[in-house]
């Protein structure tokens, strides 16, 4: 188990801390070249867009093929998108944007095939006690790659230029490759290869399973409402509390640290009730959201709205890793094994497109709001459509709960 958790962290490690370093520094790249704003926030883009076009056909891919192949199969058409950048930019580096793009798209579909099918493997990988520790050993390794990643990138974009790190990257890759071929699968776990999984029967999976249907809902409003937080935070901080670059920068890496010791201690620590964990992270959030309005009241108390800061982005870190690990674990255990695939690619996709919509709604409103008010109207907000999407998880508890009592007296 030991050799199985930690090649699965180093593997994820290793890929996602190239993703993240190489996307930090074609934005670089593209604000320098262009010094446009809306270029550059057009990369933003890629990544969501690519999932949902995926999204359909990751039942056939992923749930009806070897998930170590595909696993190795994702692992190389990034390093082939990596290599070909190198080669076309040598022949044609006139054509520098267009093919840049080309290359973060190779990289995101590489990323996504590789993430959705890591996650479905895991009952392949360990046995079920197991699979929050994996779980939340993943999340420990992207949290340090989503660290690390910006810094490596910002650091050696001053040193070198992306071709020579393209070349970094492509053997990180290899490496990572090298780890993925030492990970066991086993065989008697692994689905039958039927052929007759079909996007159409995942869509009508979802539809019959209520609690399945919650967790996708709370990963569309959970990332929505995210972007008050990741667009709301530098404005608290610099425009109302009028406080350094310096210290925004060390309040927004809190939330990553957060979800780095998140990580650490849910591989030491088993849940018992994923889904009641899922949906008490999801109340934390509707609360931490609702509290990041009072720090912008404390204008003339700039320590204790720094302390106060530091809690709630930690928070916010925390009640992410709790409820990405607790859903992907539920996932695991519940959904049938020829279908994660095709769910797991529907949560993404769902994810990574409410992320962009949510950046720009919220970026209107905070141009015609105050900070405060949206902050308290979208943690309100949050808590009330928690509760509204978990109201049948808690009717079943309660109906549990009498018919036991009913059996005892009896």
């Amino acid at each position: 188990m030991k050799k199985q958790f930690s090649l699965i962290s180093l593997v994820t490690f290793f890929f996602n801390i190239v993703v993240t370093s190489v996307n930090f520094m074609v934005g670089l790249v593209f604000l320098k070249e262009t010094g446009s704003a809306f270029v550059f926030g057009t990369l933003v883009v890629i990544g969501p867009l690519v999932s949902l076009i995926l999204t359909p056909f990751m039942t056939k891919i992923v749930d009806q093929n070897n998930h170590k192949i595909v696993m190795l199969v994702s692992q190389i058409f990034t390093l082939v998108s990596l290599f070909l950048y190198e080669v076309v930019m040598q022949l044609l580096p006139r054509w520098n944007l267009e093919w840049t793009y080309l290359l973060i798209v190779g990289i995101r579909i590489g990323e996504e095939l590789f993430t959705v099918c890591l996650k479905a493997s895991v009952p392949q990988i360990v046995d079920k006690g197991n699979y929050q520790r994996v779980n939340a050993g993943m999340q420990t390794s992207i949290a340090i790659a989503n660290i690390s990643g910006p810094i490596l990138g910002g650091f050696v974009f001053g040193l070198i230029t992306l071709s020579v790190y393209v070349w970094i990257a492509i053997l990180v890759v290899i490496v990572s490759t090298r780890f993925t071929k030492l990970i066991k699968f086993n065989e008697q776990q692994k689905q039958a290869m039927s052929g007759n999984q079909t996007f159409g029967k995942v869509l009508s999976y979802l539809n019959s399973q209520g609690n399945i249907k919650s967790l996708v809902l709370i990963a569309m409003f959970v990332n929505f409402f995210a972007s008050a937080i990741t667009i709301g935070l530098p404005i608290v901080v610099l425009r109302q509390l009028h406080l350094s670059n310096l210290t925004y920068s060390f309040l927004d890496s809190m939330t990553s640290v957060a979800m780095l010791l998140g990580g650490v201690l849910l591989t030491i620590h088993v849940s018992g009730d994923e889904l009641k964990t899922v949906y008490k992270s999801m109340l934390g959030f509707g609360g931490i959201l609702f509290l990041f309005g009072i720090p912008g009241l404390a204008k003339n108390h700039s320590a204790i709205a720094i302390m106060l800061l530091v809690v709630l982005t930690s928070g916010f870190g925390l009640s992410a890793v709790f409820a990405n690990t607790s859903m992907t674990t539920y996932i695991q255990k519940i959904v049938p094994n020829e279908i994660q695939g095709g769910i797991y690619s529907i949560i993404n996709a769902v994810s990574q497109l409410f992320v962009p919509l949510g950046s720009l709604g919220y970026g209107i409103l905070f141009d015609k709001f105050s900070e405060t008010i949206i902050f308290f109207a979208s943690g309100l907000i949050a808590v009330i459509g928690t509760v509204i999407v978990m109201k049948k998880y808690i009717f079943r508890k309660v109906m549990c709960s009498y018919v036991n009592k009913w059996h005892i007296f009896f």
